[in-house]
């Protein structure tokens, strides 16, 4: 009798372990998907992490301006050949954002920083004037900073200036519109007496002459500068700005030196400047 217990106690465990082993496969089917989804949303999660981490730190310090690359800037603060003294700090800000593979890497309004390298003003031993400029940072709105080498190639007035000069010549235009008006009708007076019909002809020569000279004269004082008087990245030396002479390539000790032989040389706030990036 106890054997035959023993027997079947033996068959009911031999019949427990076999179910078992039949379950367990069934089980580790269904929990393998899960495995894996889990496993795909934790790299999709350090992938997006990942290049987050890369577009802050582009738009951070490791951001760096391709050499003969070009900003628009205009000046801050007012600088002056006879009020500065080597040392003291240059301000401009970006006029507009500066991209990096198609996103706003630097934007508009970020500080361009500098310094003064010579201030020389004009006296009774010194003819000429000349105020020397180097940028060497920019730095963002939330105040870090990104180094560079920046000498200026090109300096304009503001664009408020420009305009009021533009201003300026349309109201002179008009003043020789009437002058044209009024040798017409000494034209016609001439017809009875002759000779007023002569100077009427020679006035309305000196006028178109003057019209022409002072045609001249806008466009090259704007080459260089887009319409509104706003600076491009091609434009060159000093534009609108009477008296005043620039050269780019006195040095990196010196920066970019602004001077005039009849003046002291005074930039005003807002003065537009196109500053090339230099090799490091």
């Amino acid at each position: 009798m106890k054997r035959i217990l023993a027997c079947l106690a033996m068959l009911t465990l031999l019949g427990a372990i076999s179910l078992a082993q039949t379950v367990s496969p069934a089980a580790a089917s269904q929990n393998a998907p899960q495995s894996s989804s889990t496993s795909a949303t934790t790299s999709d999660a350090q992938a997006s992490s990942k290049n987050s981490n890369a577009a802050s730190a582009e738009a951070g310090g490791s951001f760096r301006l391709a050499e003969g690359s070009t900003i628009h800037a205009v000046l801050n603060k007012p600088v002056d050949a006879k009020k500065n003294k080597p040392g003291d700090e240059v301000v401009a800000k970006t006029a507009e954002d500066l991209k990096s593979n198609g996103q706003v890497a630097i934007p508009k309004g970020s500080k361009v920083m500098g310094h003064i390298t010579q201030a020389q003003a004009r006296s009774k031993d010194q003819s000429e004037s000349a105020l020397g400029i180097s940028f060497d940072r920019l730095v963002l709105k939330d105040g870090r900073e990104i180094p560079l080498s920046a000498s200026i190639q090109a300096i304009a007035q503001s664009e408020a200036a420009a305009a009021a000069s533009a201003d300026d010549m349309g109201s002179s235009g008009g003043g020789m519109s009437g002058g044209r008006s009024g040798a017409s009708s000494g034209g016609s007076m001439g017809s009875s007496g002759g000779r007023p019909a002569g100077s009427a002809a020679g006035t309305v020569a000196n006028t178109a002459g003057g019209v022409a000279n002072t045609a001249g004269r806008t466009v090259g004082q704007t080459a260089g500068v887009y319409s509104g008087g706003q600076l491009s990245a091609s434009s060159q030396g000093v534009i609108g700005l009477k008296g005043l002479s620039l050269n780019s390539e006195a040095g990196a000790a010196q920066g970019s030196v602004i001077s005039s032989d009849h003046q002291n040389v005074h930039l005003d706030s807002g003065t537009q400047l196109i500053l090339r990036i230099n090799a490091k």
